[in-house]
């Protein structure tokens, strides 16, 4: 997959706001025309994969976006102070218009867009049967659909980017979409996914109808469509079987690369491939463009376990977010991380802040402690990792089906507690193949609760079984909880203004070079 995306990557070089092409002799619209580069379907797959790689990169999920998501929600906080400002900036909702991480992501988010966009261009260029080129298209809509998912949830009004490609001289005139035109875009995309995709895609770093559907459900939610919501996801769940769909039997077999193959549960993933860099130290600085940092960014600082090295104890959840999780709960043990090995002896987490630059809190274990233990090549510190980092899956579809309902139906039914007792029972560790794991926490859903309730209920579920997994900080504001998760007595106390901090800044070169973009308030 990475050594394909090279013509992608040149093209979108040549499309996208901070690249002019200026070293080309030619004219590079007409150098790198799309009628000129597309002539089957193998030739546009070509160019989407090369989307795969680029929301792959270091400056996309790699760490800039990913670790961005990780700090702004109230599951993690800054660890090691001395770590770079733009980090800490987004963690204490003091971020400046110039703010280091966004002017990585979304640079790369720009660029990747600009390269699915050419392939989908060149597409209709493509002579061949509806039913060989339209799922090729299919992967390029849905990742488009991906990549302005989470960009108008970061930064509401956007510049829309569909198959139109401008002149590179034009770019700084695009106009900048209203949030419901983006999110129309994005629907007609993932609905076009959802018609043409296959049921079963070949791994699951590739979309299938499910997933398409998934992230429908997803979208529908977020806009307070719950009737919609709850129809795609129940969509989902009917057509499980035929989609290869299934919670997995052990939890901690989610976080666990060894394993290989995704689990059933996955509906997509963003692969990542261990040891890519080729021992290269110098790779291993930032030229690999698919170099991965989340294990090294959340692993504890000091710790001999592993001959990967330690972790640098940047992105450390709050104290307050393990000791109020019932330690009955058996996904604690499989998200915290609380004892290491440092100078040869065991040290549990409260003698941490002894060791420099480390804190004495539990940190995250879904990354660094799951590679750590497969004995994989992963590079210096973790940083070339063979983690698939799981971007939806199934039990988030449980919980969506659960949270549409209760709406729909103004108040929760057998059905709504159903979805939600799915999920809890695998917490239970009903579902493996040993009975003598099994536990009685958390125990199923309370009939006669209150839609208030039980929407706070699913809302607390999700937080605890997808707990680090990049998209706490997108419940918080579809649901306008910053108040109470950032005051007082929220699980990570921010100076947070919900008149401002709902959005990220945009990127303010952009800002400055377009008259039609924006700023967000308060930056």
């Amino acid at each position: 997959m990475k050594n394909s995306y090279i013509i992608s990557t040149i093209i979108a070089s040549c499309m996208i706001f901070n690249f002019a092409c200026q070293d080309l002799d030619e004219d590079p619209v007409g150098l790198l025309s799309p009628e000129g580069l597309f002539n089957t379907p193998e030739d546009v797959s070509l160019s989407v994969n090369g989307g795969y790689s680029l929301i792959g990169h270091e400056n996309f999920w790699g760490r800039k976006l990913s670790l961005s998501l990780l700090l702004r929600s109230d599951m993690a906080s800054i660890g090691d102070q001395t770590t770079a400002g733009r980090r800490i900036e987004v963690d204490q909702m003091n971020m400046s218009a110039n703010n280091g991480m966004v002017s990585e992501f979304w640079p790369k988010g720009y660029e990747t867009l600009a390269a699915l966009n050419v392939a989908i261009q060149g597409a209709e260029n493509v002579e061949a049967d509806e039913a060989d080129i339209n799922p090729v298209v299919a992967e390029a809509r849905f990742l488009r659909a991906f990549i302005h998912y989470n960009f108008v949830r970061l930064f509401g009004e956007i510049p829309y980017v569909d198959s139109t490609i401008p002149n590179p001289e034009d770019a700084y005139a695009w106009p900048e979409s209203s949030e419901d035109e983006v999110y129309a875009g994005i629907i007609e995309d993932l609905e076009f996914a959802k018609l043409w995709l296959p049921d079963v895609p070949a791994m699951r770093s590739r979309p299938g109808k499910g997933t398409a559907a998934g992230f429908l459900a997803s979208v529908h939610l977020t806009r307070g469509n719950f009737q919609e919501a709850y129809n795609e996801a129940k969509y989902v769940i009917d057509n499980s079987g035929a989609f290869g769909y299934a919670l997995e039997g052990e939890f901690a077999d989610l976080f666990d690369p060894s394993l290989g193959a995704a689990s059933n549960e996955v509906l997509f993933e963003i692969d990542f491939i261990g040891a890519d860099a080729g021992g290269n130290p110098s790779e291993l600085g930032g030229t690999n463009a698919a170099i991965d940092y989340i294990p090294s960014v959340t692993g504890p600082r000091g710790d001999e376990r592993f001959a990967t090295g330690e972790g640098w104890s940047v992105a450390v959840p709050s104290l307050a977010v393990f000791d109020t999780w019932n330690e009955q709960d058996y996904r604690r043990s499989v998200s915290f991380d609380t004892v290491l090995i440092n100078g040869g002896v065991e040290v549990p987490y409260t003698n941490w802040g002894t060791i420099s630059r480390n804190v004495a809190r539990p940190h995250i274990a879904k990354y660094f402690r799951a590679l750590g233990k497969t004995g994989l090549e992963a590079g210096s510190n973790g940083r070339d990792s063979d983690v698939d980092y799981i971007i939806m899956r199934y039990a988030e579809i449980l919980l969506i089906a659960a949270e549409a309902l209760n709406e729909v139906n103004g108040g929760p039914s057998a059905e709504s507690e159903g979805y939600v007792n799915e999920v809890r029972r695998r917490a239970r560790r009903e579902l493996d193949t040993d009975a003598s794991n099994d536990r009685t926490f958390p125990a199923d859903v309370a009939t006669g609760l209150g839609q208030d309730a039980f929407r706070d209920l699913v809302l607390e579920e999700r937080r605890l079984e997808l707990a680090f997994e990049f998209g706490r900080w997108f419940d918080i504001k579809r649901r306008n909880l910053g108040d109470a998760a950032f005051g007082a007595s929220g699980l990570d106390p921010q100076n947070f203004s919900s008149s401002k901090d709902y959005y990220f800044p945009k990127y303010q070169q952009d800002v400055d070079l377009n008259d039609n973009l924006n700023q967000n308030t308060g930056y």
